[in-house]
C-alpha cells in the first residue's frame, strides 16, 4: 500500500465523544514520532505514530524481511477510561497474504473480527483488545494503562491478561532517561519495551530485530545488551529450578529400548546411568540396591532427538528439552551463540547440546539476511570463513543473494578448514551446480524442488515458495533430469535438510485455519501463542488450492525419493522448538518412511552427520547419557514421540511436564 486509508467513523455513543473532546484538547501535547526498523545492521522499515484532527491514533508500520515482512496501516479510538475501543488494521502479513481485522464496542459488547478469528463478549470498559496483527503503536496505551491500573495488570481479549512485573530505570549517555518494561501474558517467557520519560515506546532491541525512535538510531547497540541480560536473567532464575542432579546411579528398569543402528526396539530391558555415562544395557534382571529407579514398563527408551536446523536463543532451550530434543545444529545466528552454547552445557541455562555452530555469509543488498557475516566481496567472504573457524564453528552456511561465481572459492576455503558447507542455493543458481561448486547439504526441499525449474528465478524473494508451490504439482519423479539429479545428490554424499513440514503451512491453509504443523497441540498454548497460528500461509490464488495442495504432496514425495536411494536426509525444523521436532517426523512417516527408519533419522543419522557418533545418538554402553522415555511405542506409531515423560541430558534429569508448566504449556496428560 502507498497512501494510508481513509476511515470514515460514525461516532454515535457519548462515551465516544466524550472521549474524543478529551483527547483533542490534549492533542497539543501528543508529539508524533518515527521509528526505523532493523533487521540485524540493516535498515529495513519505520514505525510512525500520530494523532488524527478527531483525537484517534494513526500508525504506520513496515519492513522488509528477504522480500517478506508486513505492512499495517492502523486506527486507534480511546474511552475516557484509556482502553481501546475501536481499532482497525488493514494491510498485508509477513508472507503478503491480505490484514483485515476490526475491533469495535456498541452498547456494551466488543466484537472483533479479522481474516483468521471472529468473536464477541460483553465489554467491562476496562479490558485491553490484543490484536493478531499490530505494530508497535499501541504500546503507548498499553503502558499507559497498566501503569495506572490496580497491580499493573489488565485483562486482555479475547483471553488471558498482561502484566507489568518489572521496571528498570536507565540513563543513557547521561542524558537519556529510559525504563526497560518487563511484561508477562504474551508469550512463554516475558517480553520486554523501552518506554521514555512520557511513557511514550522508545524501542525494542535484539540483535536480530530492532525497533527505536528515529534519531537515537546509534544508542540501539547500548540497549541490546541492557535487555538481553535482563532476558537472560529471569531464565538462568528459572533454570535452577528445572533439573535434578541424581546422587546416585539411575536405573531405568523394565523398559523397550529403541536400537537406533538397526530400528528395532527390545523389551524388558534395563539401563544404567552413571553420571554423564551409560554404564549398562542389559536384558537381565540387575540388583537395584543404592540406585534410583524408574519404572520404565509400558514405555520406551531412546537416544535424545536432534533438531538439525535451528535458529536457537535463551527461550528454546525448555521447549527443547521437554520435547525430548537433546541436541541441536544451529544454522545461522548472532555472535551471541558460543556464549549461549556454553550456558546451555554449562546448565545456566536449561537447554540442549549446541553440537553444531554453522557461520552465516550472505552478500549484502536488499535481500541479504539479518545476521551474521553480510559480505561485499569473495575476499571478505574467505575472511569471514577463517573468522568463524578460530571460534570455534565447523560449518558455513551460504545464503540466498551469494553471487553463484563465489561459491566455489568459499567452499574451497570452507573445506581446507575442514568445515561442511550448506545452505540456501544462491539465486540465478540451481542445486545441481551448488552442488558441483562444493555444497555437502542442502536446506529446504524447496531448494531441490527450484532446480528443476529456471535459474533465472530471483529466489532472494518469496518466489523461492510460490514459484514451487505454482509448479511442483507437475514434478515427474520418472523422468530422466529427475533420476539424474537424485543420482547425483548420492553420488556426491550430498545430505538433505527438508525442513518439509513448513511447507504445509505455507500451501495449503488460508487465515482462519490452524497452522497443520501445529493443530495438534495448540489447545496447549496459551491463548496469545494459539491465535498467531490461524494466519495462514502464502496467498493463494481462487481455484489454485488443490494445486498449492498438490505441490505439498510432491514435496513429500520428494523427501520419500531421496529415502528410496539412500540420500542421507536429516531431520530439522526452522520452526517453534520441540513441536516442530514431532511433527517434521511425523511428516516423515507421512512421505512413506518407516515410523523406526525416522527415529533413526532423528538420533543416530544426526549423530553421524553432527560428527558425534562416537558419544551420542544411541542407548549404549559408554555414550553419554542423553536419553527420552515415551510413554508407548514410537517405532509402531511415530505420534507417540510426542508422549516424553522423562528427559536425561549429560546425566541430568528434566521432567517435561515441569517445563511446560514454567511457561504455561500444559502437558500432554
Amino acid at each position: 500500500m502507498n497512501t494510508l486509508p481513509k476511515f470514515i467513523i460514525a461516532i454515535l455513543s457519548l462515551a465516544i465523544i466524550s472521549c474524543q473532546k478529551e483527547t483533542k484538547e490534549s492533542n497539543e501535547s501528543y508529539q508524533d514520532l518515527e521509528y526505523n526498523i532493523y533487521m540485524g545492521d540493516k535498515l529495513a522499515g519505520y514505525q510512525k505514530s500520530s494523532q488524527n484532527a478527531d483525537g484517534s491514533y494513526q500508525y504506520a508500520y513496515e519492513y522488509n524481511d528477504r522480500g517478506r515482512g508486513p505492512h499495517f496501516d492502523e486506527k486507534v479510538i480511546l474511552n475516557d477510561n484509556g482502553v481501546i475501543i475501536y481499532h482497525e488494521i488493514l494491510g498485508h502479513n509477513y508472507l503478503k497474504d491480505t490484514v483485515s481485522e476490526i475491533f469495535k464496542t456498541e452498547n456494551g459488547i466488543a466484537k472483533w473480527k479479522s481474516t483468521s478469528e471472529q468473536g464477541e463478549t460483553k465489554f467491562d470498559n476496562n479490558s485491553f483488545f490484543s490484536a493478531i496483527n499490530s505494530s508497535f503503536g499501541t504500546t503507548d496505551v498499553l503502558v499507559k494503562k497498566l501503569l495506572a491500573s490496580e497491580n499493573k495488570e489488565i485483562k486482555l481479549l479475547p483471553g488471558g491478561s498482561i502484566k507489568i512485573t518489572a521496571i528498570e530505570n536507565h540513563k543513557i549517555n547521561d542524558s537519556i532517561d529510559l525504563r526497560l518494561i518487563e511484561f508477562t501474558g504474551q508469550s512463554f517467557i516475558p517480553s520486554y519495551a523501552w518506554i521514555d520519560k512520557n511513557d511514550r515506546f522508545f524501542g525494542y532491541a535484539s540483535s536480530w530485530f530492532t525497533c527505536i525512535q528515529k534519531g537515537y538510531d546509534s544508542i540501539a547497540k547500548q540497549l541490546q545488551p541492557i535487555q538481553k541480560q535482563k532476558e537472560e536473567e529471569y531464565l538462568k532464575n528459572l533454570s535452577a529450578s528445572l533439573f535434578e542432579i541424581p546422587s546416585k546411579k539411575v536405573l531405568i528398569k523394565n523398559v523397550s529400548v529403541f536400537d537406533s543402528k538397526t530400528g528395532t526396539v527390545k523389551p524388558n530391558m534395563n539401563v544404567v546411568v552413571n553420571g554423564d555415562r551409560i554404564e549398562k544395557v542389559s536384558n537381565t534382571d540387575l540388583k537395584s540396591d543404592d540406585v534410583h529407579v524408574i519404572d520404565g514398563a509400558n514405555k520406551t527408551l531412546l537416544p535424545g532427538l536432534f533438531d538439525m536446523h535451528t535458529h536457537i536463543d535463551e527461550t528454546d532451550g525448555i521447549l527443547h528439552l521437554a520435547a525430548g530434543v537433546t541436541s541441536v545444529r544451529d544454522l545461522g545466528n548472532s555472535a551471541n551463540l558460543p556464549a549461549l552454547k556454553e550456558n546451555f552445557k554449562t546448565n545456566t541455562l536449561v537447554g540442549p547440546r549446541v553440537l553444531v555452530m554453522s557461520g552465516f555469509i550472505d552478500k549484502a543488498g536488499p535481500y541479504a539476511g539479518p545476521t551474521g557475516s553480510i559480505i561485499n566481496t569473495l575476499e571478505e567472504g574467505i575472511k569471514a570463513i577463517i573468522d568463524y573457524h578460530s571460534k570455534g564453528y565447523t560449518q558455513i552456511k551460504l545464503y540466498s543473494s551469494i553471487d553463484p561465481e563465489w561459491v566455489k572459492p568459499l567452499a574451497d576455503k570452507a573445506h581446507e578448514l575442514g568445515m561442511r558447507v550448506s545452505g540456501h542455493i544462491p539465486a540465478f543458481m540451481i542445486a545441481e551446480q551448488a552442488i558441483h561448486s562444493g555444497y555437502d547439504e542442502i536446506q529446504h526441499i524447496n531448494m531441490l524442488a527450484l532446480n528443476f525449474l529456471s535459474d533465472t528465478i530471483d529466489t532472494r524473494q518469496p518466489l523461492r515458495f510460490s514459484m514451487v508451490a505454482e509448479h511442483t504439482h507437475t514434478l515427474d519423479f520418472e523422468s530422466k533430469e529427475f533420476k539424474d539429479f537424485i543420482k547425483l545428490l548420492k553420488e556426491k554424499n550430498v545430505v538433505v535438510d527438508p525442513t518439509v513440514s513448513i511447507f504445509e503451512g505455507m500451501f495449503t491453509v488460508k487465515a482462519g485455519e490452524a497452522d497443520p504443523s501445529f493443530v495438534k497441540i495448540l489447545d496447549r498454548l496459551p491463548l496469545s501463542v494459539q491465535r498467531q497460528y490461524y494466519s495462514g500461509g502464502l496467498p493463494i490464488p481462487d481455484g489454485k488450492e488443490q494445486q498449492y495442495k498438490a505441490s505439498y504432496d510432491k514435496l513429500l514425495g520428494i523427501v520419500k525419493q531421496l529415502y528410496d536411494h539412500g540420500v542421507t536426509i536429516v531431520a530439522g525444523t526452522d520452526a517453534m522448538a520441540g513441536f516442530a521436532l514431532h511433527t517434521e517426523m511425523e511428516s516423515y512417516v507421512k512421505a512413506g518412511i518407516p515410523a523406526s527408519e525416522v527415529l533413526k533419522i532423528a538420533t543416530s543419522v544426526a549423530a553421524e552427520v553432527a560428527g558425534v557418533n562416537d558419544n551420542l545418538g544411541a542407548v549404549e554402553a559408554g555414550k553419554l547419557a542423553d536419553l527420552i522415555l515415551i510413554d508407548g511405542n514410537p517405532a509402531e506409531d511415530i505420534s507417540d514421540i510426542r508422549k516424553v515423560v522423562l528427559t536425561i541430558k549429560n546425566g541430568k534429569i528434566y521432567h517435561p511436564k515441569k517445563l511446560y508448566d514454567a511457561i504455561g504449556v500444559k502437558y500432554f496428560k
